[in-house]
């Protein structure tokens, strides 16, 4: 199948516009013309009706037709063509003719059209090139007989003028079809050549050179929108490429460890265990790295289905308060060993309820309480507080822990990104608590922000639309 290209159809375009506008302007000036020639030649036969006396008084002096006073009377409207006094019977009684050709008939019914109406204008058919123009008005009476008046001018003064201008319309409507065309193509060449350039610039872009920009031009127009709008584009997928290179590694770093443990452990018992009780030694052990293997995929999956948004959400009606209820239990029963004491704020008056997941809700703020309690030395607090500001709820998890170093608040919500990489390990974190946190957050909707000063705390607030994520309620009726 044929593909024109973009350069070619506005070029076509064009020309079919031109074309339209030639065909419709030039029918209009056909079509004023025509009527603005045959109205003046019109005016100038009806100027005899306003002369007609002159004729009528010469007429009545003399016993016959003064066929003189006839010639006399049309010379003075310099018509030249055709003219002639008749009777009502159609007699003629004198003729004047300033052409090659007779005068046509006068018919019955024009002349009883004079009778009852006055002066008339006709087009009447004429043999050979051109049609006449006639009037016919009346004369008075002689001799008992009614008179008419019969002027006939060629329509060739008309037609003449005319057939010019649909010589020109002819002639050089194709030439200036073609001329703009030519044109067309040339100004389209000139138009698209950024789009041109930045086809190619952009087939030379692949996932090793993503740090390639095109070049945007000083002028403010949609080429350099485009532009703008292809860099953005790439500085998201180069942004999307090192976080994928930089999770990879992360997660193959994170997953190695427990599996070289894991083939350590098992050779030696291969080769050195003798007894059961150094073979359940080392299954144990095994055992305690198979689960962290375990934490680390089910929270990579949690983060999976975080970022598909809320289609992976199971959003219904829940009541938030009940949930921190249930939160505030288990944080006190996380800080037993530690003897942590949790305390829960309600600035509220009354239940609030919230569109949203609630067992994925429930993780978010688990997540937050397990590392405020893990960060807070022994004999220390935890708090959480919930109100309510602009149609959203806000959660703030709030401990006395050690805090957090200013330089390292941008990055703690990256995946496997640890303040002390050393301690958590120890500690059993996988490094995807606060990513799930940040992506269960996005996914109903809402944003977390920290704040925290080392030595003294961290504090972790989440802000949650009350009517759930906008993808969810473009889906479905808000609840009241």
């Amino acid at each position: 199948m044929f593909s024109a290209s973009i350069r070619l159809k506005l070029s076509i375009w064009n020309a079919l516009i031109l074309l339209l506008v030639l065909g419709v302007s030039g029918g209009i000036w056909y079509a004023y013309l025509s009527h603005g020639l045959l109205k003046q030649l019109d005016q100038r036969l009806l100027s005899m009706v306003e002369e007609q006396d002159f004729l009528r008084e010469r007429l009545q002096i003399d016993e016959s037709v003064d066929c003189a006073a006839v010639v006399e009377f049309a010379c003075r409207f310099q018509l030249g063509e055709f003219y002639r006094v008749v009777d009502e019977k159609g007699n003629r009684l004198c003729e004047a003719r300033g052409a090659r050709k007779p005068m046509p008939p006068l018919q019955d019914w024009m002349l009883e059209a004079v009778r009852s109406e006055g002066p008339l204008l006709t087009t009447v058919p004429f043999p050979g090139r051109y049609s006449l123009r006639q009037l016919v008005m009346p004369l008075g009476q002689r001799d008992g007989q009614r008179l008419f008046f019969q002027a006939a001018v060629g329509l060739d003064r008309v037609e003449q003028p005319l057939r010019e201008l649909r010589s020109l319309l002819l002639l050089y409507s194709p030439a200036a079809l073609v001329l703009v065309a030519v044109c067309g193509w040339f100004l389209a060449g000139r138009a698209l050549a950024p789009v041109n350039n930045i086809t190619r610039a952009m087939r030379k872009v692949n996932a090793e050179n993503l740090n390639r920009r095109l070049p945007v031009g000083k002028a403010r127009d949609e080429i350099s929108r485009l532009a703008e709008t292809f860099n953005a584009m790439l500085a998201n997928l180069e942004e999307s490429f090192r976080k994928i290179r930089q999770f990879s590694g992360d997660a193959s770093h994170e997953l190695r460890t427990p599996l070289t443990i894991l083939k350590g452990e098992t050779e030696v018992a291969l080769r050195w265990a003798k007894h059961p009780d150094e073979f359940r030694k080392m299954l144990e052990s095994s055992m305690e790295e198979i689960d962290r293997m375990g934490r680390i995929i089910e929270d990579l999956l949690t983060l999976a289905k975080s970022e598909a948004g809320s289609k992976s959400l199971v959003i219904k009606p829940f009541s938030l308060s009940d949930l921190l209820q249930g939160i505030y239990l288990q944080a006190n029963t996380l800080g037993e060993a530690k003897k942590i004491k949790a305390h829960l704020k309600l600035d509220v008056t009354e239940e609030i309820r919230l569109m949203g997941d609630e067992l994925r809700l429930r993780q978010l703020f688990l997540n937050l309480v397990a590392n405020a309690v893990n960060y807070t030395p022994e004999g220390g607090q935890v708090e959480i507080a919930l109100a309510v500001a602009d149609g959203e709820a806000k959660v703030t998890v709030s401990d006395t822990g050690i805090g957090i170093p200013a330089e390292h608040l941008p990055h703690i919500f990256d995946r496997f990104y640890r303040v002390d990489k050393a301690r958590n390990r120890e500690d059993g974190g996988t490094g995807l608590g606060l990513a799930i946190v940040k992506s269960l957050a996005e996914a109903h909707g809402g944003r977390v922000e920290v704040s925290s000063t080392p030595g003294e705390g961290t504090s972790f607030t989440v802000f949650l639309p009350a009517q759930g994520p906008k993808e969810w309620l473009a889906n479905h009726e808000p609840v009241a």
